[in-house]
């Protein structure tokens, strides 16, 4: 899968279009049949980027951690659209 560069400036902005990490989001829910383990799935990928703050904390209290842990989501989401792939994938490096 494809997306944007995920900026940090895109968590303290409004927009009609969808940001980069909000399509993400998306993506990583839609790879899970029901919605709790979906957002399960989306929670232990962002920690695994990176994003090491709670899931009440909002992206835009700390746009730069967002920013990275998304970007590099995104990197692997254009290698494999597999659930334990991309755990895999963002685990070993």
């Amino acid at each position: 899968m494809q997306f944007d560069e995920v900026q940090a400036a895109h968590f303290g902005m409004i927009s009609r279009d969808p940001f980069p990490h909000v399509l993400i989001e998306r993506a990583l829910l839609q790879m899970s049949d029901r919605a709790v383990s979906g957002a399960k799935f989306r929670s232990e990928v962002l920690a695994a980027a990176g994003w090491k703050h709670s899931s009440l904390i909002s992206f835009g209290k700390y746009p730069e951690d967002a920013a990275a842990a998304f970007n590099r989501v995104r990197t692997v989401l254009q290698q494999s659209d597999d659930p334990n792939a991309i755990l895999g994938l963002l685990k070993t490096a």
